[in-house]
C-alpha cells in the first residue's frame, strides 16, 4: 500500500455525488431474479459492485454486458448443477446478499473473501440454514452451502446486520410458499432494508412489516425486468457534507430528496451541531458554522460514523457517539480505528466498548495515520486534513476503490491537495 499527503485545505465547490452502491448491490440481485432483460442505468463499477456482478455470474445466475455508465443484465438463468465458486473480495453485501441466492437451484457453492471478511460474523445464517436442513461448512476462509431453502418462519436477530435480512428478502418471494421473518432483537440499519423493499417493488415484488418485529413474505412471486436508474449515495456523500461542514462551502447535486437512504440523516446531525444545510432545486448545499458537540445514536447510521467524527474533532464540546459496537465488525474495528487514527492526528478522543467520546477543539495538529486498509477511514482522514495545522499522511489510500475508485479525484476537484509520497 502506499501513502497519500493531504495539506491543510477547505474544501468548495460543486460536486455531483456518485451512484449509491447500496443500491446497485439491491438492483443486481433483483435484476439477477427477474427472467429476462434489465437495464441499470448510472451505476459505478467499485470493487464492492464489481464482486456482486461477478458472483452472480459465478452462480449462473446472469449475463451482463456493460455500456458507457449502465449494465444489461439478463436474469432468471438455470444455475448449473456443478459446484460454483464466489469471491466476493472484501464485499460483505456480496457474501450475504448471495449466499441465500446459491440456495435457489444449482450444485453446491463455495465462497470465499479477501482481508478481514471471511472473519465477520456469519453465525446468523450458520444457525438458520443448519437448522433448515442446509449444508453449511466453514473453514475460516471459506464457506460452502448446498441444499435448497424451503418456505417458513425465519427467526434471527436484527442487531448483527440488516444484510442478513435483505439477503433472505431477496430469495423468499420466490419460493413455492409464504414465509415470515421474526426478529429477535431489535432492527438497526432499517433504512437498509428499506432501500432493499423500494428496489424489489421497483421489480413486482412485495412484502409486509406485520409490526417491527414481523415482516411477511409472500411467496409465488416474480421479479419482473426493469430498466432503473441508481440514486445518488448519501454515505457517500457524508464525507463532503462534512468537509463542507468543517469550514468549506461545498453543494452536491444528485441526491434524491425522497430516499430510503438512512444515511440522509447525516444532514440533520451536522445541522444540529450547528453546520448551513439547506437543499433547493441546485442541489444540496453545506457551509460552516460554529459547530458544537452532540450525541449522535449509530444504531442505525454505523456507516456515517468515521466522517461525523471528524465534524465532533472541528466542534468544540463534547460529542458522545453511541451505540455504536457493530462498528468494530466492519472492513476494519471502526472504532479502534477511528480513535487510534484522530489521536494521531491530536484529537482527544476516548474509545467505550461500544462508542466514543471526542472533546473537540476546532483543530487538529495533522501527522502521520493510517487507513486500516478501511476505505471509509482512508476518506474521512482526507476531509479531517481541512482543520490540520500540518500534512496529513495517509498510509493505503488505495483501499477507497472498494467503494469510490474516483474519490481522490473529487477530492481535488474541490481544490483539496493530495499528492502521491514514497515513504522509501
Amino acid at each position: 500500500m502506499g501513502w497519500m499527503t493531504v495539506s491543510p485545505k477547505k474544501l468548495s465547490g460543486i460536486l455531483h455525488v456518485q451512484p449509491s452502491k447500496s443500491a446497485a448491490h439491491r438492483a443486481l440481485c433483483c435484476a439477477a431474479l427477474a427472467v429476462g432483460v434489465s437495464v441499470i442505468d448510472n451505476i459505478a463499477l467499485s470493487d464492492d459492485v464489481r464482486a456482486t456482478l461477478d458472483g452472480l455470474r459465478a452462480l449462473g445466475l446472469v449475463s451482463a454486458q456493460a455500456e458507457s455508465g449502465r449494465l444489461r443484465i439478463t436474469g432468471g438463468l438455470m444455475p448449473p448443477e456443478k459446484e460454483r465458486r464466489v469471491d466476493c473480495m472484501e464485499s460483505g453485501s456480496t457474501l450475504r446478499f448471495l449466499l441465500p441466492m446459491a440456495l435457489i437451484g444449482g450444485g453446491p457453492a463455495t465462497f470465499v473473501g479477501r482481508g478481514r471478511l471471511m472473519r465477520r460474523p456469519m453465525d446468523v445464517y450458520s444457525t438458520l440454514f443448519e437448522s433448515r436442513g442446509i449444508g453449511w461448512k466453514a473453514d475460516g476462509n471459506s464457506i460452502t452451502v448446498s441444499g435448497a431453502l424451503t418456505p417458513g418462519v425465519f427467526r434471527m436477530p436484527g442487531n448483527v446486520s440488516s444484510q442478513f435480512l435483505t439477503g433472505l428478502l431477496f430469495v423468499l418471494p420466490v419460493l413455492d410458499g409464504d414465509s415470515e421473518i421474526r426478529l429477535t432483537s431489535p432492527l438497526e440499519s432499517r433504512g437498509y432494508v428499506e432501500m432493499t423493499r423500494r428496489m424489489q417493488a421497483l421489480f413486482g415484488v412485495f412484502s409486509d412489516f406485520l409490526h417491527d418485529s414481523i415482516l411477511r413474505v409472500p411467496g409465488n412471486q416474480k421479479y419482473v425486468p426493469q430498466s432503473v436508474r441508481i440514486e445518488g449515495d448519501y454515505s457517500h456523500a457524508a464525507f463532503f457534507l462534512v468537509a463542507g461542514a468543517i469550514g468549506g462551502e461545498v453543494t452536491l447535486t444528485g441526491l434524491p430528496p425522497d430516499t430510503a437512504q438512512g444515511d440522509r440523516a447525516a444532514m440533520d446531525i451536522l445541522r444540529r451541531m450547528g453546520a448551513h444545510v439547506t437543499e433547493d432545486s441546485e442541489g444540496v448545499h453545506v457551509s460552516g458554522g460554529h459547530l458544537s458537540g452532540t450525541e449522535i445514536d449509530a444504531a442505525q447510521i454505523p456507516d456515517l460514523i468515521p466522517a461525523l467524527a471528524v465534524a465532533a474533532c472541528a466542534a468544540t464540546g463534547e460529542t458522545r457517539i453511541v451505540n455504536a459496537a457493530r462498528l468494530r465488525l466492519k472492513e476494519s474495528d471502526r472504532l479502534s480505528a477511528v480513535a487510534s487514527e484522530l489521536r494521531a492526528l491530536g484529537a482527544d478522543i476516548t474509545e467505550h466498548a461500544d462508542g466514543l467520546t471526542i472533546a473537540g477543539t476546532g483543530r487538529l495538529k495533522g501527522g502521520v495515520c493510517g487507513s486500516h486498509n478501511d476505505h471509509r477511514m482512508a476518506m474521512s482522514l482526507a476531509v479531517a486534513s481541512a482543520i490540520c495545522d500540518q500534512d496529513v499522511v495517509i498510509d493505503g489510500w488505495e483501499c477507497v476503490s472498494k467503494s469510490a475508485a474516483a474519490f481522490w479525484d473529487e477530492f481535488r476537484s474541490l481544490g483539496g491537495q493530495a499528492f502521491e509520497r514514497d515513504m522509501g
